[in-house]
């Protein structure tokens, strides 16, 4: 009888537990419901208020799990990446979405930002871009962002603020990206983020970066980029022993190399284009030696800029494999260039005023590396003793053009020390409208060839220093506008079966 209670007893124990852990269960799903239920509303809510968004989302809950942009881990949302969907309307009830450590907004068109965003503590990745009928009062935004103590990643765009006065107490900060944001200044405390690795500030107002600027040792890129105020390209640099890339660009204050940018040796990628450097005076128009303490580097980017010197140090960059410097003044190529032996890309194009190219330069395209230039390389050219020529002509007179030319032509040997009697092939010349509508883009406009015509003289025999004078007049087969630039540009016209742009005439048509 004892066994049979016993048995009894162990049975009637067994349910209970069985029971109890079916309760526990059903609680616990209930609980994560519960949970999820604001997290739903929210999500719904975000849905109702944004008829036009991109998402695939739907008003019913039944396939949650398949909807983009939603992060959840541990049966929580931690992460809502909803960018670039058409997002208009930000619901308050945001900051239901407690758990949430990843929040991206950006490439929206936000008309509000509620203050109950900054409710979500537990942020640590923020991107918001504005619309162009949001309003934000600082006074309001700022300490409620700058209340996100664990933020790492923070990225603004269209936010119409012009001060981030404060920065400083977000000292977890890793990325900062200001972009569109018209700041007048950026603040000291900036340097209080020793934790920053990227920094970029696109189409802002300030003119300088803050002395706090230099303590950002940890900076691993930099980008500066069309912040049109700003005219000087701080010193310094050798402060950052972890900088990979630095872009400076779009800014036409900026007129001179900063000799110090060499000191950050571990750059890999340096980007300066689309500035005014050289445009002063022809002392600043120059690449410095320096540069060849930038052994690491791979990327250089001077483009659109008024540079007229290159270092030949730049033979010490081993490592380079793109060069970009086209449209420039740039007169003379290093022969030292040729030493770069693992270069894909050389891009000297738009530099009126180059002369030959060095055969030991020339000699890279047999590795492999591709050389952009104004014809051939080693192709005719005209030597650098011929300058541009301005002149302003009425539109009354415009019934010729006339292009005198005094040049000295090198000749092209072939096998052995010459002279040989070569065909220097006609020298021609074309007249293209010149973009000056973007000053940093001195492109001729596409399909703007408006004469095409050959000189009358040509030369066969091939002697040292031909000197000769060209005049070749021309009626335009359309009309030249009023107050636009024309350029009258040479070529060689049978030389290698390749038209040799030679130097350049300018001509400004007045009103």
């Amino acid at each position: 009888m004892r066994n049979l209670y016993l048995r009894v007893f162990t049975i009637c124990t067994c349910l209970i537990i069985s029971c109890t852990k079916e309760i526990e269960a059903d609680l616990i799903t209930t609980i994560i419901e519960d949970d999820f239920e604001d997290v739903n509303n929210v999500l719904l809510k975000i849905v109702e208020d944004n008829p036009d968004n991109t998402l695939n989302w739907s008003t019913s809950l039944d396939n949650i799990n398949n909807w983009e942009g939603l992060v959840i881990e541990n049966n929580k949302l931690i992460g809502l990446d909803i960018e670039n969907k058409g997002i208009k309307v930000l619901t308050p009830t945001i900051n239901l979405l407690e758990d949430l450590t990843v929040l991206k907004l950006k490439n929206n068109e936000l008309s509000n930002i509620p203050n109950e965003l900054f409710d979500l503590k537990n942020l640590e990745n923020l991107s918001l871009s504005g619309g162009t009928n949001l309003t934000v009062q600082a006074d309001d935004f700022l300490p409620g962002l700058f209340s996100l103590s664990n933020l790492k990643e923070l990225s603004l765009d269209r936010i119409g603020i012009n001060e981030i006065e404060g920065v400083g107490s977000l000292n977890q900060l890793e990325k900062l990206i200001l972009e569109d944001i018209p700041l007048d200044i950026i603040p000291s405390d900036l340097g209080q983020l020793t934790l920053l690795e990227e920094l970029n500030f696109t189409n802002n107002n300030f003119f300088e970066m803050p002395e706090g600027f230099f303590r950002l040792i940890n900076l691993e890129s930099i980008s500066l980029v069309n912040n049109k105020n700003l005219t000087t390209i701080p010193e310094g640099f050798g402060v950052f022993t972890k900088l990979d890339s630095l872009t400076i660009t779009g800014s036409e204050g900026i007129q001179k190399f900063v000799s110090s940018i060499s000191e950050a040796t571990t750059l890999k990628k340096l980007d300066l284009s689309n500035n005014n450097i050289g445009f002063l005076t022809n002392e600043d128009g120059i690449i410095p030696d320096e540069i060849g303490m930038l052994s690491q580097l791979t990327d250089l980017n001077l483009e659109n800029n008024y540079i007229n010197s290159i270092s030949a140090r730049i033979g010490e960059l081993v490592n380079l494999k793109t060069i970009n410097l086209r449209n420039n003044k740039i007169m003379d190529i290093p022969m030292e260039l040729g030493a770069l032996t693992i270069l894909d890309i050389l891009d000297v194009s738009g530099n009126l005023m180059l002369n030959e190219i060095p055969e030991e330069v020339c000699k890279l395209q047999d590795l492999g590396a591709i050389i952009i230039s104004e014809g051939e390389c080693g192709d005719l050219r005209v030597s650098s003793e011929y300058g541009f020529n301005t002149t302003e002509v009425g539109v009354s007179s415009l019934f010729f053009i006339d292009v005198v030319l005094d040049a000295i032509i090198d000749p092209v040997f072939v096998d052995g020390d010459g002279p040989f009697d070569l065909d220097f092939g006609e020298i021609g010349f074309q007249v293209h409208e010149v973009n000056k509508e973007d000053v940093l883009n001195r492109e001729d406009t596409q399909d703007q060839v408006l004469v095409t015509e050959s000189a009358t003289q040509q030369f066969i025999n091939g002697t040292n220093n031909l000197s000769y004078e060209l005049i070749s007049p021309s009626v335009p087969n359309i009309d030249l506008q009023e107050g636009r630039t024309y350029r009258v540009r040479l070529f060689n016209t049978e030389f290698s079966n390749v038209k040799t742009y030679l130097p350049a005439y300018e001509l400004m048509v007045l009103e």
